[in-house]
């Protein structure tokens, strides 16, 4: 299916006059993938979206994530304009980085002490600083398919190019020795882990996974997995590093490593920590981030701390936390509830999907396949019907990440779950004969 661009005519006017002046058209490359074109939007409340056309949509992107409380919370906006009337930034001290930090402790199992900067590729890149000089190693482990940021030193392996004699990086103009550091394996698979530790173990600082793989279609461990990990970090003296980036403040209020009962050495939060405001955090043992009290790691950023950005995330994360984790399993339940009706609809129709993540976040995939282990089982699912159910859900006011992903907020209502689920039965009937197998790629 190919939406006509017609329905949007100031987002297509938006988005050639962005290529005269921004590159790519679009802040961030992944954005660009959107269909049939990247759309400029207006206006935010809740759960809703409008565009720049006068559009409305239910809002399943969130950010690509952060909205966990949707747009405009007022206790955010409260919180934010407040510290606006105090100051802006200082680049000193202030009680917020106490009581944000105290607060992120009490609640991450693996949280001895923290570290602030502004991006989920910062708070990696310090967990990778910390863990090299802790142990003093320089190999990391990390797994096909998942994302840890955008800087060369972690890309590699992302999107690896498996036809290749060997795996090609996930982007061209890498440094030529980004992978000399890297040991890339496949997910979900202990025994892998176990050789490349026999055989590198003394050269490898840490292993570093997403404990649910949001990035590539929500796919979780399989059973003992993540406790296989943790019982090889020990044993071969490796730290092991919890990516959630995503899972953080959204999985539970601890985040996926207390939904899992898995606690890692360490871990990297953004996202959802400051509500939609720029925060990162990188959480670990005292013994690992006690580096940085030594002065043994740097750890720099003129940004780091930001007192807007916390204030956000002080009033997020007593929300998110208040009431033994009530607001969280709201989320939880909208979102089984979501995937409960998506998947009837599929069967009713007879169109094969196959839903994998937690209600929070969660991907939809046309395959027959009945299991995805890892980032190779996705490669046969098909993207020509993906993009023909994501445009169809468009242009029926469901707005969806490009990728097939959906992000469940707290704003999400019952109604919106009821009018998205009568969209996906109408899109299903309409557009069945592009929707069933056998699949085109």
């Amino acid at each position: 299916m190919k939406m006509e661009a017609t329905k949007f005519p100031r987002s297509v006017q938006s988005f050639a006059n962005s290529r005269r002046y921004l590159a790519g058209g679009v802040s961030s490359s992944m954005r660009a993938a959107a269909k049939p074109v990247p759309l400029f939007f207006s206006s935010a409340s809740g759960s809703k979206l409008t565009d720049v056309d006068g559009n409305h949509y239910i809002d399943y992107t969130l950010a690509w994530g952060p909205m966990i409380l949707g747009h405009s919370h007022p206790a955010i906006l409260a919180a934010v304009s407040a510290q606006l009337q105090k100051f802006q930034l200082l680049g000193a001290q202030h009680e917020l980085e106490v009581l944000v930090a105290k607060k992120i402790c009490e609640m991450v199992p693996c949280a001895e002490r923290v570290a602030f900067s502004s991006t989920g590729s910062e708070a990696v890149q310090s967990a990778l600083r910390l863990v090299r000089a802790f142990t003093g190693r320089r190999k990391i482990i990390r797994f096909e398919g998942h994302y840890h940021g955008w800087l060369d030193n972690i890309m590699v392996g992302y999107r690896p190019d498996l036809s290749a004699p060997a795996k090609k990086a996930s982007s061209e103009n890498m440094g030529r020795n980004t992978a000399d550091d890297l040991v890339v394996l496949q997910w979900n698979d202990l025994q892998e882990v176990e050789a490349a530790l026999k055989d590198q173990g003394n050269e490898i600082a840490a292993i570093i996974t997403e404990p649910i793989l949001c990035n590539t279609y929500c796919l979780s461990p399989a059973p003992a997995y993540l406790e296989g990990l943790r019982r090889l970090a020990t044993q071969y003296g490796v730290v092991l590093i919890f990516d959630e980036v995503i899972t953080g403040f959204r999985a539970a209020p601890g985040g996926a490593q207390a939904l899992l009962g898995v606690k890692p050495d360490m871990a990297t939060f953004a996202k959802a920590v400051a509500g939609g405001f720029a925060l990162s955090v990188v959480a670990g043992s005292q013994e690992i981030m006690g580096l940085i009290d030594q002065g043994k790691v740097a750890h720099t950023g003129t940004f780091n701390g930001n007192p807007i950005s916390l204030a956000a995330a002080l009033a997020t994360l007593e929300t998110l936390d208040a009431n033994q984790g009530a607001t969280i399993e709201q989320i939880r339940r909208t979102g089984e509830t979501l995937m409960a009706g998506i998947q009837k609809s599929a069967d009713a129709a007879g169109i094969a999907i196959l839903i994998n993540g937690i209600g929070a976040s969660f991907h939809v995939a046309f395959t027959t396949r009945h299991k995805m282990l890892n980032f190779r089982d996705t490669l046969d699912s098909s993207v020509a019907a993906r993009d023909t159910f994501l445009q169809a859900m468009l242009a029926a006011g469901i707005y969806l990440l490009p990728d097939g992903r959906w992000y469940v907020s707290s704003a999400h209502t019952a109604e919106d779950v009821e009018q998205t689920l009568d969209v996906v039965e109408k899109v299903f009937a309409k557009h069945k004969s592009q929707l069933v197998p056998p699949y085109a790629k």
